[in-house]
């Protein structure tokens, strides 16, 4: 197993738990004040605590099951529990008490890491070496599949994954659980976790409260249950304290969450198209979808309450696109790339046993480049299938009675037996978020988007359907003149349908999904051929690049939980240009203006007096609101405590400066910099502005 390690930690790397015992000395010179090895233990004291939800990362901050994490990661979850007359995203929310908590919805889910166990030999170690690509892969994939039903045996029936480490040279067994009941109980108004929205967005200074807590329940006996009146509070194995003295410049903190994906492995040939391609046409795509969702939120309050979360994924992956072409073009990431591509050949060259290596980078960069042929058709088509929930539930139920004339090991991930119940809630929660006027304008906008794209790029089935139709605006005509599927009893039913009685069904919605699926099941079984050949390429890959530069080492960011390590530190963006790592609610009060600066006015009324608070920093003069750490992080990590020395919750995770916004493809010391709520700001506002001492006591504070 290839875990070497510098004896000098910087502060990049998204640690594997089982990485940090070999770090110890150098942690504890940056001032770690735990054992590292207790670290390694994902199920221990600190790790044990931290929670994923999917889409961020959170922890249990008491005994009964509450949930600490931003308030930007609940959008969904208080969109679910709004109404025509209480929007909880604008107006926030507070539980007065337990059974006053919003349920989340029905595809809610929180998942608590219980074990990480090395299986490797089990998926890589009998595969013939005789195996093409295609079969190289599907033989991939029926082993992780098998690891996966036996582990989810086991009768705590625990959700299991395998997951690839260093590019799938090496693989990990998760398991977890699952916990589907998750309830709100305490969210502040909009205008307080998003202060500054789209404006202050990925910027510093910042003055956000992001912050937000939720409940996990269970059956009575502990098990995982969907939301019922009989469930209880769930009682975590561990929770993490709060320290209520916060964070101070040049304080040793760490964070522990569940980065999605970085590149930083990734070849120059992927960064340059990044730069040219997969970025601005991103920025361009997403700017689309959020200008005609935005149109639809404008024209009523019902449109505006169901499309709140995806106004912001919209603006917020138009922002993150933007900064990464900044970021692009005023750095020398490709160009590195291209130096580190050239001593990587340079040092294959030197050495005659090394030229397998040199063979397998040649391949695979010529891989790489048919896989990113069809980049903006596959951007597309992934939107087209995705955005509109109508199209999308065609497509999954479609898809799924597909996979199952398959044995289930064979089926494609996530269309197994294990995930049909999945499905089903998905489908549920859709009757909270669908738009029908909003769902019909994306619609268009997608098959504009479509007919936009170039020769060799297009998605026939759509062709054809518009050549019969005659125009884009006939064809959402006809889709949109039979909408059965606006229901959550039809949307169900189509999960005990058969594959025949789709290519059968005379439903416009389900004719076009069969049309689009059949289509794309080609393109698939083509991926799926490159996908074999980077099975056996990237590790090879990237085992010349570790033998190269021997050090340390960590594998891309890619779900699983990682720590990372860093300290209280401002930076300097530019000349004559110096960013303090902190900020005040009295500089929140400053910047109030028009929107998106509008901030409560029960937190206004109160921010005079907080420097007297208990919770005011006495070097400050003030209640801290955010700062800023020289910790590694990346998407995923939103809501990942930010722990102290001793492993108590200091702030939370919620985002990046401007000019680090690329630093998923590299990390820059000098500029890269996680943006952090204080914990102070949260304890100020439940105990000063919504006088929650129930809560307070329930965290331990006095």
């Amino acid at each position: 197993m290839l875990l070497a390690l510098s004896l000098a930690l910087a502060d990049e790397g998204m640690w594997l738990p089982e990485q940090v015992p070999a770090l110890g000395d150098d942690l504890r010179r940056q001032g770690l004040g735990l054992d590292a090895a207790t670290l390694a233990d994902p199920a221990g004291a600190t790790l044990g605590a931290v929670v994923s939800l999917g889409h961020c990362t959170a922890s249990f901050v008491s005994a009964d099951g509450l949930i600490l994490t931003n308030g930007h990661c609940v959008s969904d979850y208080l969109e679910s529990a709004s109404t025509a007359n209480h929007d909880y995203r604008l107006e926030g929310y507070l539980a007065t008490d337990r059974r006053k908590e919003l349920p989340a919805g029905p595809a809610a889910r929180a998942w608590v890491t219980e074990r990480i166990d090395d299986v490797t030999a089990r998926v890589l170690g009998k595969l013939p070496t005789a195996l093409d690509d295609r079969n190289r892969v599907e033989a991939i994939q029926k082993n992780v599949s098998a690891i996966v039903a036996a582990c989810e045996k086991q009768p705590s029936r625990p959700r299991c994954q395998v997951v690839p480490i260093y590019e799938g040279r090496e693989w990990r067994l998760v398991t977890r659980r699952e916990l589907r009941d998750l309830r709100v109980v305490y969210a502040p108004p909009e205008t307080v976790y998003a202060f500054g929205g789209d404006v202050d967005n990925w910027q510093w200074p910042r003055h956000c409260g992001d912050f937000a807590m939720l409940r996990a329940w269970s059956a009575p006996d502990g098990s995982s249950a969907a939301f019922a009146d009989e469930n209880v509070p769930y009682t975590p194995p561990h929770h993490l304290r709060l320290a209520p003295g916060g964070a101070r410049p040049g304080e040793f903190v760490m964070i522990a969450g569940f980065p999605a994906a970085t590149y930083r492995w990734r070849t120059a040939d992927e960064a340059r198209h990044a730069a040219e391609v997969r970025y601005p046409s991103g920025r361009d795509l997403f700017s689309a979808l959020g200008a005609v969702a935005e149109r639809a939120a404008a024209a009523s309050k019902e449109s505006a309450i169901r499309l709140g979360p995806s106004l912001f994924r919209y603006a917020n992956a138009r922002k993150n696109f933007a900064g990464m072409i900044d970021n692009f073009g005023r750095s020398d990431i490709v160009s590195a790339k291209e130096v580190q591509q050239a001593e990587l050949q340079a040092w294959i060259a030197a050495d005659p046993r090394r030229a397998p290596y040199g063979a397998a980078l040649a391949e695979l960069r010529k891989v790489v480049a048919d896989d990113l042929a069809y980049w903006r058709r596959d951007r597309v088509y992934s939107a087209l299938v995705q955005t509109p929930l109508l199209l999308n539930t065609a497509v999954t139920a479609y898809r799924l009675a597909f996979e199952q004339q398959f044995p289930d090991a064979s089926r494609d991930p996530g269309f197994q037996a294990r995930d049909r119940s999945d499905i089903a809630d998905r489908f549920r929660s859709y009757d909270r978020i669908l738009d029908l006027p909003s769902d019909r304008a994306l619609m268009k906008e997608l098959l504009q988007q479509s007919q936009a794209l170039p020769e060799g790029q297009r998605i026939p089935p759509l062709d054809a359907w518009l050549a019969k139709s005659g125009s884009i605006q006939n064809v959402v005509d006809e889709l949109y003149a039979a909408t059965a599927l606006a229901t959550v009893d039809a949307r169900l039913r189509l999960l005990d349908q058969k594959q025949p009685d789709f290519e059968r069904a005379a439903d416009p919605w389900i004719r076009l999904a069969v049309a689009l699926d059949g289509w794309h099941r080609g393109v698939r079984a083509e991926k799926r051929v490159r996908d074999g050949a980077l099975a056996r390429l990237r590790p090879a890959y990237m085992e010349a690049m570790l033998k190269m530069h021997p050090g340390a080492v960590y594998p891309e960011a890619n779900g699983t939980l990682r720590l990372s390590f860093g300290k209280v530190e401002g930076y300097a963006p530019e000349d004559a240009a110096v960013y303090l790592p902190q900020t005040t609610l009295g500089g929140m009060a400053r910047k109030v203006r028009e929107s998106p600066f509008d901030a409560p006015l029960r937190v206004l009324e109160e921010v005079p007096a907080a420097p007297r608070s208990r919770w005011s920093d006495p070097t400050l003069g003030d209640v801290p609101v955010n700062f800023l750490t020289t910790v590694d992080n990346t998407n995923g990590n939103s809501g990942s405590p930010t722990l102290n020395a001793h492993g108590d919750i200091v702030g939370l995770v919620f985002d990046r400066n401007w000019e680090a916004v690329a630093a998923d493809w590299r990390y820059d010391p000098a500029l890269t910099r996680s943006i952090h709520v204080d914990v102070r700001y949260l304890l100020w506002m439940l105990d000063e502005v919504e006088r929650a001492q129930v809560l307070l006591a329930e965290l331990g504070v006095r």
